[in-house]
């Protein structure tokens, strides 16, 4: 495959299980090396000894949010452990994760195991702060919405929005409803680029596979030859 990511944009990959999108993720950041092709930032070859500058400039939020039975402080310190709390705030308005400002002990507060006391969408977004604590240049977001709940969902999305021209960011999703905010789509199959365009040029092609996803995972009637949707009555 050959894809491009442009700078200050948001890129979204998605396709089925197993079509390869976590895979184009980690060959992003340099956790693995493609035994043929090469990957360019800004036309310079990500060499060995690029690897551990170009990993250090990017933020990484997973499907699964690794939290740890400890202050909140100390979970967002370990994105930047000399951090002040200046720069944990920003971070955490900036992941719309304000609440934290409402608890009674704030960044001291104690988050449970794997981060019990909060709810899901409240844990994704402590994760979008502590990616964002390190300033990266560009976020990878891996399937990060798929376990949330649509206002969840909708709230973590925004903050993503907003950050629209002020880094570059990759999207890995398998549920399509995120993916609205995104300026360029690739659509996997099998380890391949079968289709990529902006939502509504791909929502525009009613025989797309884009289309075809977006339908299946909305419950939209699967049309046949004739154009007739399945279960409907024949003329």
């Amino acid at each position: 495959m050959s894809i491009t990511i442009p700078a200050g944009k948001i890129t979204a990959i998605v396709g089925p299980s197993g079509a390869g999108k976590s895979t184009l993720a980690d060959l992003a950041m340099g956790l693995l090396v493609s035994d043929s092709g090469r990957l360019l930032l800004d036309d310079e070859e990500l060499s060995p000894a690029l690897i551990h500058a170009w990993r250090a400039n990017i933020g990484y939020v997973a499907q699964d949010t690794v939290l740890f039975c400890d202050t909140i402080r100390a979970n967002l310190q370990w994105a930047k452990p000399d951090a002040t709390d200046l720069e944990m705030r920003d971070a955490l308005s900036i992941a719309a994760a304000d609440f934290v400002q409402d608890l009674p002990e704030g960044l001291e507060t104690v988050v449970g195991e794997r981060g019990s006391r909060f709810s899901q969408g409240e844990r994704q977004r402590l994760a979008l702060a502590r990616a964002m604590l390190r300033k990266p240049s560009m976020l990878i977001l891996d399937e990060a919405t798929n376990n949330l709940d649509s206002e969840n969902e909708h709230r973590v999305m925004e903050s993503v929005a907003g950050l629209r021209n002020k880094l570059t960011i990759l999207m890995v999703a398998h549920r399509l409803s995120a993916l609205r905010l995104a300026d360029l789509i690739y659509v996997l199959k099998d380890g391949e680029v079968v289709e990529h365009g902006s939502w509504d040029s791909l929502m525009n092609r009613s025989t797309g596979k884009f289309r075809e996803f977006y339908d299946l995972q909305n419950g939209v009637p699967q049309r046949d030859r004739w154009g007739v949707g399945l279960g409907d009555n024949r003329p």
